[in-house]
């Protein structure tokens, strides 16, 4: 019996370690960027849903404002901050549009988002948020990229900025949600309809694209509503590219306190599970599983010191040592780039990771028995689905609601 478990481990791990080889073989980051003359840049609009940001909000909007990109508009659309946000938005030449009354049906973020797209006047509509910094040539790269590769939605992945302890459990579920998008070709290429991903932190879309898929109405219930647009990118055949942008743009998502990081996390989780293909999420499944033996095998292999297949027991030692160190290897090789990173958290990664696995399961529990999750002061049923199959013809786009406008 023990020879069958060990086998089956083995074969786990085999299996797990290929995936992710394919992973990062397929997962070049290369720009294309098109040469675009000062005449010839685009008009982008930068929208920035806000609530309750007075911490972050400051520090986004010196950074956008000292882009180095003349044709732009910035539009900051706040859903009724309780805060200093719009005190603080006030002192920037921005447009400010504020509206308190959430649609019953709607995410408060895609509904921001939403509303500074039908006050844009941009032929690029950047969607970005309150927590991101960006570099002052960041735009005109993401622009002369956009427009090289052709795409309808460009997305980056910020550089991650992790102080406290809990902050750093992000780069796991970063790891899970990379094994789970799929390889860069697979995601970069608009024929392979099973491979999608974006970071809401920076989406920059084309317009027609974003009317193609009917914007962020057509993903109005949507727990992630980043990969459900990306999902929809896809499914119509339009070009998606998603990259690393991390010396570009910069992000510290949770400062405040680990029930922040807790709620974002449990309400993502189950949106990401409901929006991503099936037999992807299995691989992230079969990670798991990889995580959960590896600390016991390797202890065992130290405890009974028992003969492995046809070899001696240091074999067995030293075969379960390497398959323990490989996930954290792993783990670090895709995250050293990425984000800040704590050498010990690798080493004792069951610790942290058992954290990470208490909120998946309590995201899962959420989501089948339908659960309300909160964030920012604001209540969303998990068993909203991935999408919203409602009207999103190009006359209920339009539609207007009453909003109040700031102009600078």
């Amino acid at each position: 019996m023990g020879m069958i478990l060990d086998s089956l481990y083995i074969v786990l791990v085999i299996t797990c370690i290929t995936y992710l080889i394919i992973l990062i073989y397929n997962s070049t980051n290369g720009w294309q960027l098109l040469e675009l003359k000062e005449k010839e840049l685009p008009f982008v609009s930068i929208i920035v849903p806000t609530l309750n940001e007075e911490i972050n909000i400051e520090n986004c909007l010196s950074t956008i404002i000292n882009l180095d990109y003349p044709n732009k508009e910035i539009i900051v659309v706040d859903g009724g901050s309780h805060d200093k946000t719009i005190e603080l938005v006030e002192k920037f030449p921005v447009r400010v549009i504020v509206d308190r009354n959430l649609p019953d049906g709607w995410v408060g973020k895609s509904y921001g988002c939403h509303v500074g797209y039908l006050a844009a006047k941009g032929d690029i509509l950047l969607f970005t948020d309150a927590d991101t910094k960006h570099k002052s040539y960041s735009l005109k790269a993401t622009v002369a990229h956009l427009k090289g590769t052709n795409a309808a939605l460009f997305s980056l992945f910020p550089y991650q900025v992790c102080e406290k302890w809990y902050e750093y459990l992000i780069s796991y579920f970063y790891f899970l949600s990379y094994l789970a998008g799929g390889p860069r070709k697979d995601i970069n290429n608009p024929y392979n309809k099973d491979s999608y991903i974006a970071s809401g932190q920076y989406m920059m879309f084309t317009r027609e694209g974003y009317e193609a898929i009917g914007g962020h109405l057509a993903v109005s219930g949507s727990l992630v509503e980043d990969v459900a647009l990306s999902k929809l990118i896809k499914e119509n055949e339009l070009r998606l590219n998603f990259i690393d942008g991390t010396d570009l743009v910069s992000t510290r998502m949770y400062p405040d306190r680990f029930s922040d990081f807790f709620r974002a996390f449990r309400r993502m989780i189950w949106g990401g599970i409901v929006t991503l293909p099936w037999w992807r999420v299995l691989f992230v499944v079969f990670w798991i599983i990889y995580f959960l033996l590896a600390p016991y095998f390797m202890v065992n292999a130290f405890i009974n010191q028992e003969e492995w297949f046809v070899w001696d027991y240091t074999f067995g030692i030293l075969i379960n040592c390497a398959a323990y160190f490989a996930y954290s290897i792993s783990i670090w090789l895709y995250w050293r780039k990425r984000g800040m990173g704590f050498w010990l958290y690798y080493i004792i990664y069951p610790i942290p990771m058992i954290v990470n696995i208490v909120i998946i399961i309590v995201s899962i529990l959420y989501g089948i028995k339908g659960g309300r999750v909160s964030w920012r002061g604001r209540y969303y049923d998990t068993k909203q689905t991935d999408l919203v199959k409602g009207d999103t013809s190009s006359s209920k786009v339009e539609e207007k609601k009453a909003i109040k406008v700031k102009n600078p």
